[in-house]
């Protein structure tokens, strides 16, 4: 069953997204400060592929599993199932997620939506919770939408009262409390952790503002 109170402090990464670092570390250093979802986001130019995706996906799982973190993966349904993931997230073109419901009938699925038009073609009696957003201006994604602010946020929670909503897109602490007054679930960061000098602080620093 799922529980909104993972989507509290989700991160995601990739190599991708923290170039320069190495991503077990920074993935151990962010579950030790607490985060409470990790999603395993390959994506970009120079993204891992084929077998390196897959075995580097298993040992980040096993670190997840170390710290009771669930265990995302964003977008590959395939390599989803060949690890037996906690569950997966999509975006609007991906599969359905109606089919990816019947494949995963018990994992966690996680789907973007970051517009009313979005919205209404979402099927989201199929998912457990909806990542909104980019709330500001991001780098991390270059295949983010413009910046949906706090009032898009509300609009959403308006369009799904009961539904488990995150916050993604150029999040950083000082914004965090904010963002919780508009009846959102959690936050979704990429870079403000990745390329912080001491990843396990900034997570700390980050929790306290619930």
């Amino acid at each position: 069953m799922f529980n909104k109170e993972l989507l509290k402090l989700y991160f995601i990464c990739g190599t991708t997204t923290c170039l320069g670092k190495d991503l077990y570390t920074v993935v151990e250093d962010a579950l030790k400060g607490g985060i409470t979802l990790f999603q395993f986001r390959e994506k970009g130019e120079g993204a891992l592929e084929g077998r390196e995706k897959v075995e580097l996906a298993i040992k980040l799982q096993e670190l997840c599993k170390k710290y009771n973190v669930p265990f995302i993966v964003n977008d590959d349904i395939e390599l989803a199932l060949e690890i037996d993931a906690d569950g997966v997230h999509v975006g609007q073109d991906d599969l359905g997620v109606d089919e990816i419901r019947k494949l995963m009938p018990n994992k966690i699925i996680g789907l973007s939506i970051g517009n009313e038009e979005e919205f209404k073609q979402s099927k989201v009696e199929y998912v457990d919770y909806v990542g909104v957003g980019p709330v500001y201006v991001t780098q991390s994604k270059d295949d983010a939408g413009g910046a949906i602010g706090y009032e898009g946020l509300e609009l959403m929670r308006r369009f799904l009262p009961q539904m488990p909503l995150v916050a993604i897109g150029g999040i950083q602490t000082q914004h965090i409390k904010d963002i919780m007054k508009t009846n959102v679930d959690g936050v979704s960061i990429i870079s403000a952790i990745s390329y912080s000098d001491n990843i396990e602080k900034t997570v700390r620093e980050m929790i306290e503002q619930f």
